[in-house]
C-alpha cells in the first residue's frame, strides 16, 4: 500500500518575519505545495517568490488586495483541483493548510496523518491544548464547538482548530457546497464533511507551539452564522445538478417555511379560529368532555344536534377524544392547538416518509400546495390528522415495520375514514402502476387496518345527512373533498420528480406561489385575523334558549361560532354543522318552506345580520310569508338577528 502524496495549502498576510522559515521546516515534509499571498501589504509577496524561485511542485498565488483567511484557503484548493485534474495527484492523496505564522508546527503533520490513514477518516482535527488560552477564549471555544455539532451532526471535540488533514476527494466535494467568510472556512468544511456522511476525527491531541489568535468577537459571531448556513446550503444543493444551485433554492424554502409558520402563529394565538369547518370541531368537544367530565357518560350521539340524530364520532375520534380529555386545562384553545400540532405533523411525516422530501426547496413546493392552505385555513382538523398519520404509516412500513404501519393506518382511517382510507387507496394504486404489480404487503396492511377501524367507518356512514340528504348533494360533497388528496398526490410525486422539478424550479416555484395566493384571496383566511365574538347577545339576553325548543340558527360559515354560542347556552339545533345539513337554501316557496320546518321540528328561526347578503337567500321573505300565514310571529329585531318563533301547519308536508 503506497504512502499517501502530501499537498500543502499556505495562506499568508503580513507575514514577512516567519514565513521563510516555515517553508523551510514544511518542504521536505510535502509533494506539492500551493502559497496563497493574501494581499499582503509587507515584504511577504517577494520573500515567497525568492524562495519559491526552482523548486519543483511549488506554485504561488497573489491576490492584488486582502480576501480574508477563507477566500485564500478556497483558492489554494482550487489549485488542488487542477492537480487532480492533471492527473498529478490522487482522489486517496492527503491535503492540509497550514498557517504561515509557526502556529502550527509542521511535525505534528505526521501524526495527524499517520491518524487519517489509520483510521481511515476523510478528515482528522487536530483537538488543540488549549491551556494558553483565558477562560474566555475557553468558552467561545466550546460554544462554537457546541454549534458545530448541531449543525454537522457529530461530535467534534475542538471545531476551530486549524490542524486539519484531509483526504483530497471528500474535501473537493464538500469545496461545491461551502463559500466561506473570514475565518469560517474551517468550521464549514467539518460541517458539510459530517453532513455528507463523510467520518471526521477531533479527537487526535495537538500541542500549540505559539499561542496566538488574530480571532475576534465578530469572527466567532461570523462563524456561530456560518456553520448552520453551510448545513442548510448542502441540504439545499446536495440532490440538486451544480447548474441548478441557484439562490432560489436557497431562498424560497425561507421565505415559504416564514410565511407558514407565521400563519400558524396566528392561527395558535386564537382561542377559537374563525373557519368555514372550525364550530364542527369545537362543538363536537365541548359536548364529550361536558357528556365525560360532567355526566360521566360515553356519548354515542349529540342530543343537541339534529333531533339527537348526530353522531358523536362522525369522524376525528383522533384528536378531537384527546382535546375532550385536555379541555378542562385549556379550554376551547385546546382545538386551536391540536389544528397546529396536526399540521406540523403532517409536514414531519411526510418528511419521515419520504426522505427526498426533505430537500428545503422540495418541502417549499410541497407547502405551496393552495388546497393545502385551503385545508388549513378552513380548519379541516381531522383531515389534518388523517394524513398525518397516514404519513408516518407509509415510513414505517417502507422501514419494515408492518405492525407500527397498520396501527397507523388505522389511526389515520380512525381520525377521518374518508381521508385515511382515500390516502391509501391513492398509494396502493401509485405501487401498483409503478411496478406493475399488487402491492401485497400494501394491501394486507390496508386491509388489515380497515378491519381495526371499522366502527370509525361504520359511524361516518351512519351519519344522518347521508340518509337525508339528495344522492347528488352527498356526491358533490364527496366530490368536493377529493381535492384534499392533492396533499398525499404530491408527497408522492415530488420526490419522483424532483430533477425534472429542480431544472425548472423557477417557473415551479411562482405557479404554485401565484395559485396559492389566488386561492387565498378567492376565500381569504379570515379567521387569521377576525376573533370570535358573542353573535346572539342581544337575542339570547331578551329571549334565553326554551327547554324543548329546536333552534334553527343562520350564520355564514365562518361565523359558526355562533351556533357553537346556542348550544353552551343550552339550546337544540335543528341541523349539525356540516354545510349540505344547514341548507343554505333559496327557497321556493312558503309551502316547502313549512315542510322542512316541520320535518326537522324547528320552533325558533334566527337568522344573523348579513346572513342573506352572504347567501343570497329568500330565508327572510319566506319567514314573512309564513308570518301572514300565521305560522311565524317575528319575536326580535336587533342588530344581530332577526328571530322568528315558528310553528308550521300540522299537515305542511301534506
Amino acid at each position: 500500500m503506497r504512502a499517501p502524496a502530501r499537498i500543502a495549502v499556505m495562506p499568508a498576510y503580513n507575514e514577512a518575519p516567519t514565513i521563510e522559515g516555515v517553508l523551510d521546516d514544511l518542504y521536505p515534509r510535502i509533494d506539492h505545495l500551493v502559497v496563497v499571498d493574501d494581499g499582503s501589504a509587507d515584504e511577504t509577496p517577494s520573500i515567497v517568490d525568492r524562495w519559491a524561485a526552482g523548486r519543483p511542485n511549488v506554485s504561488v498565488i497573489h491576490f492584488p488586495e486582502n480576501r480574508g483567511l477563507s477566500a485564500a484557503l478556497r483558492a489554494g484548493w482550487e489549485a488542488v483541483r487542477g492537480m487532480l485534474a492533471q492527473g498529478e495527484i490522487a482522489d486517496d492523496d492527503v491535503a492540509f493548510s497550514i498557517d504561515a505564522d509557526g502556529q502550527h508546527e509542521p511535525a505534528a503533520l505526521d501524526g495527524m496523518i499517520d491518524h487519517l490513514v489509520a483510521t481511515g477518516a476523510a478528515c482528522v482535527i487536530g483537538r488543540r491544548d488549549l491551556g494558553y488560552h483565558t477562560s474566555y477564549k475557553k468558552l467561545g471555544n466550546a460554544a462554537m464547538t457546541w454549534i458545530g455539532r448541531l449543525s454537522g451532526g457529530q461530535h467534534f471535540e475542538d471545531i476551530e482548530s486549524g490542524y486539519r488533514v484531509f483526504r483530497i476527494g471528500p474535501l473537493l466535494e464538500a469545496q461545491e457546497f461551502y463559500r466561506g467568510y473570514k475565518y469560517s472556512e474551517t468550521v464549514e468544511v467539518a460541517v458539510i464533511l459530517s453532513r455528507l456522511g463523510y467520518r471526521v476525527e477531533n479527537s487526535y491531541p495537538i500541542a500549540i507551539p505559539v499561542a496566538r489568535t488574530r480571532t475576534r468577537l465578530y469572527d466567532a459571531a461570523v462563524d456561530a452564522v456560518c456553520m448552520p448556513l453551510a448545513w442548510y446550503r448542502l441540504a439545499c444543493w446536495k440532490d440538486m445538478t451544480r447548474a441548478a444551485r441557484g439562490r432560489l433554492a436557497l431562498l424560497a424554502p425561507v421565505v415559504v417555511v416564514s410565511l407558514a409558520a407565521a400563519a400558524l402563529l396566528m392561527m395558535a394565538v386564537k382561542s377559537i379560529y374563525l373557519g368555514d369547518d372550525s364550530a364542527q370541531s369545537y362543538a363536537h368537544v365541548w359536548y364529550l368532555q361536558r357528556a365525560l367530565y360532567t355526566f360521566h357518560e360515553w356519548p354515542w350521539h349529540i342530543s343537541q344536534l339534529a333531533g339527537g340524530q348526530a353522531v358523536m364520532f362522525p369522524y376525528g375520534i383522533i384528536p378531537w377524544l384527546p382535546d375532550a380529555l385536555l379541555y378542562p386545562l385549556f379550554g376551547d384553545w385546546v382545538v386551536t392547538a391540536s389544528m397546529v400540532l396536526g399540521v406540523v405533523l403532517l409536514v414531519v411525516g411526510a418528511l419521515h416518509w419520504q426522505p427526498r422530501l426533505r430537500n428545503p426547496l422540495l418541502t417549499a413546493i410541497f407547502l405551496l400546495n393552495p388546497l393545502l392552505w385551503n385545508g388549513i385555513t378552513q380548519f379541516q382538523l381531522t383531515t389534518m390528522w388523517a394524513f398525518a398519520f397516514f404519513f408516518f404509516g407509509a415510513g414505517q412500513l417502507t422501514r419494515g415495520r408492518r405492525g407500527r404501519a397498520i396501527l397507523l393506518f388505522a389511526l389515520a382511517i380512525g381520525a377521518h375514514p374518508m381521508m385515511g382510507l382515500g390516502a391509501l387507496g391513492l398509494l396502493v394504486a401509485w405501487e401498483w402502476v409503478r411496478d406493475r404489480r399488487a402491492p401485497r404487503p400494501l394491501l394486507i396492511s390496508a386491509l388489515a387496518s380497515a378491519a381495526i377501524a371499522s366502527p370509525a367507518i361504520v359511524l361516518f356512514v351512519s351519519v344522518p345527512l347521508l340518509r337525508s340528504a339528495s344522492h347528488v348533494v352527498v356526491a358533490l360533497a364527496f366530490a368536493d373533498n377529493f381535492r384534499r388528496f392533492s396533499v398525499p398526490l404530491l408527497a408522492l410525486a415530488l420526490p419522483a420528480a424532483s430533477q425534472w422539478i429542480f431544472r425548472r424550479q423557477g417557473r415551479i416555484v411562482g405557479v404554485a406561489a401565484a395559485a396559492t395566493v389566488g386561492v387565498l384571496v378567492w376565500l381569504p383566511p379570515s379567521g387569521l385575523w377576525q376573533t370570535t365574538q358573542p353573535r346572539f347577545a342581544g337575542y339570547l339576553a331578551a329571549h334565553p334558549v326554551e327547554a324543548g325548543a329546536t333552534y334553527r340558527v343562520l350564520t355564514s360559515n365562518n361565523h359558526e361560532d355562533g351556533m357553537y354560542q346556542f348550544m353552551q347556552a343550552g339550546a337544540n339545533l335543528s341541523g349539525e354543522f356540516f354545510t349540505e345539513a344547514e341548507h343554505h337554501a333559496h327557497w321556493e316557496g312558503a309551502a316547502s318552506y313549512a315542510c322542512f320546518l316541520s320535518r326537522s321540528n324547528v320552533t325558533h328561526v334566527v337568522v344573523s345580520s348579513g346572513y342573506e347578503g352572504s347567501y343570497r337567500s329568500s330565508e327572510l321573505e319566506t319567514l314573512s310569508a309564513l308570518s301572514k300565514a300565521g305560522q311565524a310571529t317575528q319575536e326580535y329585531s336587533g342588530p344581530d338577528a332577526i328571530a322568528f318563533r315558528v310553528q308550521p301547519a300540522a299537515n305542511a308536508c301534506g
